[in-house]
C-alpha cells in the first residue's frame, strides 16, 4: 500500500489500492457485485450534478465523468458540493458551533425547528431530531405508539422506510428475514389500494406509514383521492398517519411536500407526523428530522423530557447547514424551475415509453423523481448497466426491479436535462439491440 499525503483528500491512494482496503475492511461482497456490473470505481472529484471517478472501471480506461441522476435517493437535491451549503458549513465551523451536546438546550435546533414549522401544513410544530430517516421513522412509529396506547402499524407493500428497528418491520421480508425480523403487529396492504387499507386499519392500530411515491417500490404514484381517503380512515379509527417524505419531500416534486399539492393540486392533507432525511443533509452533514402535531409531545415527553434521545442527531452544525437548505429550496423561483425542468424530463420520458411500446411499460413519476418501467424484470437491471455505461448514474427499485429510478439534482438545468435524456435514449438504443441479438 502507498502513503496518504498529508491534506490529500481525494485519491489518497490509487483506486486498485482502495478497491482491495475496501474489500478487505468494510464489505467484500459489495466490491464483488460491483466488479460484476463493470463498475467497480470509487467517486473522486464531484461537482454540482457530475462526479469523476479516480479510474476507469477496466485496466487502460480513463476515469469516468458520471451524471448523478441517483442523487443518492435524494441526498445530492443541491448535487455535490453546493457553494452556499459548504459557505454556511464553514462559516457555522468558523463561527463557534460544533456538535453540540444532546442533553442540553440548542440554539440551532430552536432555530432549525421553527423554519421547519414555517414550511409544515397545519399545526405540525414540533421537532426531534436524529441522524438517519430510519431513525426518525423509529421515533415517529415509537411516539405513535405512546400517544395511542396501541401497537399495530400499516404500511404498504414494496414501501421502504429503513434499515433499523421500528423502520425495517415496516418494509418487505426480503429486508427482515435475514435478521429474524418480524412481528405480527406489522401489517401491509398494496399501495394505492383505500379499500384495502379501509379493512386493516382498526382501533388496536397505532399508526399508518406511506412515502409520498414509495421509491424502492417502483416509484408508485397513487390515484387521486387516495391520501385524502387515508387521511380520513386514520381520523375515523384513531390512528396517526406518518408520511415519510425522505425521498418525495423537499421539493422533489415541484411542490415542497408531495402530500401538500405535490401529487395532486387538491389532494392536500395535514399527517401527523412528516419524517425527513437524505437531503436535510445537503450532501454535506447528516440529520433527520421527525415532525408532529403539539399534543403528541404531552404523550412522550410530559413525565420524562429525556425519555427519547440521539447523541448525535440534530447537530447544530448539521442544523445550520439544514436551515439553508430550507431557504434554498422552498423558494417559489427554486420550485418553480423544479416544475419547468421536470416536466420537460417527464415529456421526454413518455416520449421514449410511447415509441418504445414493446419494452418499456410505462414511465411515471413527479418533478424530478420519475420511474421507468420496463415487462421485463432483468431489462430494468440491464438498463441501469446501459445508463452507466453511457455516462449516467441511477439504479432499479428494490422492490420492483423492472423498473429504474432516476433522480436528477434538483438544480439540473436545461440543457443537462436534455443530456440525460440523450443519454438514456442510447442506453435503450444499446438494450434494443442487446436483445435483438
Amino acid at each position: 500500500m502507498g502513503n496518504i499525503t498529508e491534506k490529500k483528500y481525494i485519491g489518497t491512494l490509487s483506486q486498485k489500492e482502495l478497491l482491495k482496503l475496501y474489500s478487505k475492511h468494510v464489505n467484500g461482497p459489495k466490491v464483488k457485485i460491483f466488479k460484476g456490473f463493470g463498475f467497480a470505481v470509487i467517486p473522486g472529484v464531484r461537482n454540482n450534478i457530475y462526479m469523476k471517478t479516480l479510474d476507469g472501471p477496466r485496466k487502460g480506461q480513463p476515469p469516468m465523468e458520471i451524471i448523478n441522476c441517483r442523487s443518492s435517493g435524494g441526498v445530492f437535491n443541491l448535487g455535490h458540493r453546493h457553494p452556499e451549503i459548504i459557505k454556511t458549513l464553514k462559516d457555522a465551523i468558523d463561527g463557534g458551533l460544533d456538535l453540540g451536546d444532546h442533553m442540553l438546550l440548542s440554539e440551532w435546533r430552536a432555530l432549525l425547528g421553527q423554519k421547519l414549522a414555517e414550511v409544515l401544513p397545519g399545526n405540525i410544530n414540533k421537532t426531534t431530531f436524529g441522524v438517519s430517516g430510519g431513525e426518525a421513522i423509529d421515533t415517529a412509529i415509537k411516539f405513535s405508539r405512546a400517544y395511542t396506547k396501541r401497537k399495530s402499524c400499516v404500511s404498504a407493500i414494496g414501501g421502504y422506510h429503513g434499515h433499523t428497528g421500528f423502520s425495517l418491520l415496516t418494509g418487505d421480508p426480503e429486508f427482515r428475514d435475514t435478521f429474524l425480523w418480524n412481528n405480527p403487529d406489522f401489517k401491509q396492504v398494496p399501495f394505492g389500494d383505500a379499500d384495502a387499507m379501509k379493512k386493516t386499519v382498526t382501533e388496536e392500530t397505532a399508526c399508518v406509514i406511506l412515502e409520498g411515491i414509495p421509491a424502492t417500490g417502483g416509484v408508485l404514484i397513487a390515484p387521486e383521492g387516495y391520501f385524502p381517503t387515508v387521511r380520513e380512515i386514520c381520523d375515523e379509527k384513531g390512528a396517526m398517519l406518518i408520511l415519510d417524505e425522505v425521498q418525495s419531500g423537499l421539493g422533489r416534486t415541484g411542490e415542497f411536500w408531495s402530500f401538500d399539492g405535490g401529487l395532486y393540486p387538491d389532494d392536500k392533507i395535514v399527517p401527523d407526523f412528516v419524517v425527513c432525511g437524505k437531503g436535510m443533509s445537503s450532501g454535506m452533514y447528516p440529520l433527520s428530522t421527525c415532525s408532529y402535531k403539539p399534543e403528541i409531545e404531552k404523550s412522550v415527553f410530559k413525565e420524562d423530557p429525556f425519555i427519547h434521545i440521539s447523541t448525535t442527531g440534530g447537530s447544530e452544525l448539521g442544523c445550520a447547514v439544514a436551515y439553508k437548505m430550507i431557504e434554498i429550496q422552498s423558494d417559489p423561483n427554486f420550485l418553480s424551475h423544479v416544475k419547468e425542468v421536470g416536466e420537460q424530463f417527464g415529456n421526454g420520458l413518455k416520449m421514449m415509453a410511447k415509441n418504445n411500446p414493446e419494452i418499456i411499460k410505462e414511465a411515471r413519476g413527479r418533478g424530478l423523481m420519475w420511474g421507468l418501467e420496463f415487462y421485463d424484470e432483468m431489462d430494468g437491471q440491464l438498463m441501469m448497466l446501459h445508463c452507466i455505461n453511457q455516462g449516467l448514474l441511477l439504479n432499479y427499485c428494490g422492490n420492483n426491479k423492472a423498473t429504474d429510478i432516476i433522480m436528477p439534482p434538483l438544480i439540473t438545468e436545461e440543457d443537462q436535462i436534455s443530456e440525460i435524456i440523450k443519454r438514456i435514449e442510447n442506453a435503450l438504443n444499446k438494450l434494443i439491440e442487446l436483445k435483438k441479438s
